[in-house]
């Protein structure tokens, strides 16, 4: 089978890759059925992104709380921070260019990882009692975190399903496993940061005073970072890597479109090239209305505008790429020019679902990240509920998030999706597996809807909550409650996430993986300009105070995008 030949089942064909340390070496030389689902070479790269995900988000969760003990507002500081994890997703297209062409997987990630510990470092300087300084600060958190983020996310789950041989059907199955684990990790990273470091950087403990906070907790960071990289330089020899391509898959993409508007007048691929533009315009805009939160909707407003115009324009293009064409390009042109037009064409084949997949679940989860901490801070949040004077933030349910997703993960991948392989006579396809997640998320949102109806309705305490608005009050209903939506959402990302990262992986050629993954992550931040809008259109019935509003309106009007982009998904899977 020729190289990005599809399979049967859509997935496309593999290569052979370099066993690492070695010249050359046959793929497929460690047996999966020695492990059920992960090699030893993919757990050093588990550790990796556990342990960066760890560090991001002690950082990222703390951020706001430091930036403001260094006197920024609460406005500056909620700037920043949104901006911060923007540049993490837009910086991975770079990064993606760097592996492709000039470093390889395997470097980049060492290199980003060296960034990472040096980052972090740099951050824990800038937070010595005594010493505090924002530029030494913000040089390793806005300036070395996100270039290091970027160029772990945007290749570690690529090279962790890289070590698995795919002709072999008893591996093929289980690298599609191999993506909830990753998924796992990434969540008991961020159940360690949330659970403890967030609240040890801002309050201190186990010895450590309170003013030392931030400073301990970011430099113990810099020191998992440090023992992360060292475990994964340990398993060089044993990784299968892929060669640093003559050509970046992203320098393909801007040439075959280029070729395509240009010498092919093609309006597709000027659709698609605007598309990118505005796309790019609409993330630029909502960075900029988080660091001026001061300056009206109107901003907003050409933010979602811009990327529901870019969406549009980059999706319906490309239901049919055969658009795609490059200068001179034929039968007869060299392989590796056919081969990189074929190339561009799966890959953009690939684009609309994972556009479509990703906008659908984003239109549910962020209703928990907007929505569930706001409506958590009006229910009873003392500490035990409703009997102590301590109060929870609403933040701190979303470890029912994470713990769902690690409970959750063995049940799925040991016993739920061998017996329903085992019913079915075929394992679940990317849409049925999709679905799943959905009808779950649906249902956490409705919980939450409901769960808001009935606070509404319990008796005001009189109690300020010390993470809602100032002045107001919690509700006579246990928070405990919220943690319900919150698991529930959980069990639905570990059906969608790892769903769509093998989707991207697998229905894109081996050229054209790591700017996937990118392509991933940049939608993410997409999403989350379009869904800044509903939350600003919603405004009149999501007041500071929502005992004064209606905030199931908001849940419902979620669920109703989640549901219609989720039949174009599906349909987009059947074309």
């Amino acid at each position: 089978m020729k190289h990005g030949a599809a399979t049967a089942d859509g997935a496309l064909a593999e290569a052979p890759l370099i066993l690492g340390g070695q010249k050359a070496a046959a793929y497929g030389t460690t047996d999966a059925r020695a492990y059920p689902c992960v090699p030893a070479a993919a757990w050093c790269i588990l550790v990796v992104e556990l342990c960066e995900r760890m560090s991001f988000y002690t950082l990222a969760g703390s951020q706001e709380f430091f930036l403001e003990h260094l006197g920024f507002s609460l406005g500056r500081a909620g700037g920043l921070n949104a901006t911060m994890w923007t540049l993490c997703s837009v910086l991975t297209v770079f990064a993606s260019w760097v592996a492709d062409a000039v470093l390889g997987r395997y470097t980049t990630i060492v290199v980003s990882g060296v960034l990472y510990v040096l980052g972090t470092l740099i951050a824990a300087m800038g937070a010595v009692p005594g010493k505090e300084s924002a530029v030494c600060y913000l040089t390793g958190v806005m300036g070395l975190l996100p270039i290091a983020t970027a160029g772990i996310k945007a290749n570690i789950s690529n090279l962790g399903a890289d070590q698995y041989d795919t002709r072999d059907p008893a591996q093929k199955t289980a690298q599609e496993s191999f993506f909830s684990v990753f998924y796992c990790s990434i969540n008991a990273g961020a159940l360690v940061a949330f659970g403890f470091f967030t609240t040890f950087a801002s309050s201190g403990g186990l010895g450590v005073p309170q003013a030392w906070g931030y400073s301990v907790a970011y430099g113990a960071m810099s020191l998992c970072m440090l023992v992360a990289v060292g475990i994964f330089l340990s398993g060089r020899r044993s990784y299968k890597l892929s060669p640093v391509q003559k050509r970046s898959a992203l320098a393909s993409l801007l040439s075959c479109l280029r070729s395509s508007a240009v010498a092919g007048g093609s309006r597709e691929a000027r659709s698609v090239c605007l598309g990118l533009v505005l796309l790019l315009v609409s993330i630029a805009l909502s960075v900029a209305k988080t660091l001026m939160p001061g300056d009206g909707n109107v901003m907003m407003a050409i933010a979602f505008a811009t990327a529901a115009l870019g969406t549009y324009g980059i999706v319906k293009p490309c239901m049919d790429p055969s658009w795609v064409c490059s200068m001179g390009a034929s039968p007869a042109s060299p392989p590796e020019e056919v081969r990189e037009v074929e190339d561009v064409r799966a890959f953009l084949a690939m684009i609309p679902r994972l556009f479509l997949g990703s906008l659908a679940f984003n239109a549910l989860y962020n209703s928990m990240q907007f929505w569930y901490q706001q409506q958590a801070c009006q229910m009873d949040v003392r500490l035990p509920f409703g009997s102590s004077g301590l109060q929870l933030s609403g933040s701190f349910f979303n470890i029912a998030d994470c713990l769902a997703i690690i409970i959750a993960t063995p049940l799925i991948v040991a016993v739920l999706e061998p017996a329903m392989k085992k019913s079915a006579q075929r394992p679940l396809s990317h849409g049925g597996k999709f679905s799943i997640g959905m009808m779950i998320a649906v249902a956490s949102v409705m919980f939450a809807a409901l769960l808001e109806i009935k606070r509404r309705q319990a008796p005001v305490l009189g109690i300020s909550s010390n993470c809602a608005p100032s002045g107001v009050s919690m509700s006579d209903i246990s928070g405990a409650w919220i943690t319900l939506p919150y698991f529930l959402m959980g069990v639905a990302e570990m059906y969608t996430q790892p769903t769509l990262l093998h989707l991207a992986y697998s229905q894109s050629p081996p050229s054209m993986r790591t700017l996937a993954m990118a392509a991933s992550f940049f939608i993410a931040a997409v999403s989350s300009a379009i869904f800044a809008l509903l939350v600003v259109a919603l405004s009149p019935y999501i007041p500071n105070d929502l005992n004064g509003g209606h905030l199931e309106y908001g849940y419902l009007v979620t669920i109703m995008v989640g549901m219609l982009l989720l039949s174009l998904f599906l349909s987009a899977l059947r074309e």
